[in-house]
């Protein structure tokens, strides 16, 4: 359905083309509840207008009392028991916001255009914002839009924007100030009764451990972890293992991982310094302590059981499983691709060097025996599976999106390596999977259009418009 204005309407008027005038109950001069959004005006139905397209007509006033861009798509919902129409959905992106022109949300500006595209195309209104964009007098947002221009498709621009229907939660904010007000943030809109906040930030490392060992079908494929509160706690974990990994419980990209390795002579700690590899050798306890209390800086870690990662040419890889809901609410499996580890490099994350590979070429190669490798992929899609659906059950229903980190060790089991809520894309991107690419995108839009309450488009429809956001 269109929204326009007409600057012949007299204010707080509103009228629809005469196709939607005749689906309507409503009386001439009938005053309106007109909701975008979290935003209401009052209105009164002025008759039909002319239009070979479903259409909204609002006056320059109201138009300009709307907060949103008009002229617009979006879709209407009519309740004539208490004269209420209202238009959406409306959704925000909350992020973190740079002082930058053309990429004011760092790396993820280019992933939020064509979100906000693909939201565009199913008639929903979308833009992106960050806490400080907030006026919580007014309960109004001023959020950014993509500007498209003759000169620059790059370019943002800002416009208010009523407090949406749904909110998208892309934020990855730095320490301090920035991330406590973030924090405040959630919760007020979690507590907001006419607000969905999907994908509220995920918990740490530990915490994840310990809420997934309470699944049963779940747990024999975690390795085991430990909370770090001393290196006796480590050496412990390294005397029945061989190999640990120590790991920030908060962190990300594979940052902060120091790898232990034990020796006759003592221990190897190996960990990233920027993209360098750096190794130092321990010779006892005392030592030992003295480099992980340098290395860690009070900051909270797990301990993590080594896994003898199967290798393809020599390398480890990992496999990363993007996990999303639908415009049903129902979760599917977007994409699987495996992630090498560079050559000499302890880690497969793509930030630390490593690539991306396709999960069938992998395995196969890894895996010679056709059955064992059908039945590990079998595994990985069906681990998956469980942990978001108990996720969702247990933990927080308005989870959206899950990436499942997993690996295979050279006997061929599954273990789980962490779940990441803010998942990044680049791997699919990577290894020219468009189809995935594609899913990646137009799922996060349509599981918010899902919260919103609009009814759901038809299979066909949602199939063209999917194809439109591959753009």
């Amino acid at each position: 359905m269109n929204l326009t204005c007409s600057p012949f309407l007299p204010d707080g008027s509103l009228t629809v083309s005469e196709d939607l005038f005749r689906h309507i109950r409503c009386n001439l001069n009938e005053e309106i509840r007109l909701l975008a959004g979290n935003n209401i005006l009052v209105v009164k139905f002025r008759g039909s207008h002319r239009d070979n397209m479903p259409s909204v007509q609002i006056d320059s006033n109201t138009c300009r009392g709307i907060l949103l861009p008009v002229p617009l798509k979006l879709e209407l919902i009519l309740d004539s028991s208490t004269s209420t129409w209202r238009l959406g959905p409306v959704i925000g992106i909350l992020a973190h916001r740079f002082d930058k022109t053309l990429k004011p949300f760092g790396e993820q500006t280019s992933f939020f255009r064509k979100l906000i595209n693909c939201a565009n195309s199913i008639n929903a209104v979308c833009f992106a914002f960050s806490p400080g964009d907030i006026n919580w007098k007014n309960e109004t947002i001023q959020g950014l839009i993509p500007e498209y221009s003759e000169k620059s498709t790059l370019l943002w621009k800002q416009a208010i924007f009523p407090f949406p229907d749904v909110i998208y939660d892309r934020g990855l904010f730095p320490k301090g100030e920035k991330r406590s007000l973030a924090a405040e943030v959630r919760r007020y809109f979690r507590k907001h009764s006419r607000i969905k906040l999907f994908n509220p930030a995920f918990f740490g490392k530990w915490k994840t451990h310990h809420f997934l060992s309470e699944h049963e079908g779940i747990c024999r494929h975690l390795p085991e972890t430990l909370l770090y509160t001393e290196a006796a706690d480590v050496a412990k974990l390294i005397a029945r293992h061989g190999t640990v990994y120590l790991k920030p419980s908060g962190g990300s990209s594979g940052k902060g991982i120091i790898v232990l390795f034990s020796r006759t002579s003592g221990y190897i700690a190996a960990y990233r310094e920027f993209r360098n590899l750096k190794t130092v050798e321990i010779t006892g306890f005392s030592q030992l302590n003295t480099v992980l209390d340098n290395l860690i800086k009070g900051r909270r870690y797990v301990v993590q059981q080594g896994i003898n990662l199967a290798k393809i040419d020599g390398n480890p890889f990992d496999i990363r499983v993007l996990m999303q809901k639908n415009r049903n609410g129902e979760w599917l499996r977007t994409g699987i691709a495996a992630r090498v580890a560079a050559a000499g490099n302890l880690i497969s994350n793509i930030h630390a060097g490593g690539h991306a590979e396709k999960i069938t070429k992998v395995l196969q190669a890894v895996f010679p025996n056709p059955k064992q490798a059908q039945k590990i992929l079998n595994d990985i899609r069906n681990l998956s599976a469980l942990i978001v659906a108990f996720i969702s059950k247990e933990g927080n229903p308005l989870f959206g999106e899950i990436a499942v980190d997993l690996g295979v060790d050279e006997s061929g089991k599954v273990w789980i390596i962490e779940c990441n809520a803010i998942p990044g894309r680049s791997v699919f991107r990577r290894i020219g999977a468009k189809d995935i690419v594609a899913r990646a995108l137009s799922r996060p839009m349509e599981y918010a259009y899902y919260l919103s309450g609009f009814a759901s488009k038809s299979e066909k429809y949602q199939e063209e418009e999917h194809t439109r956001c591959r753009s």
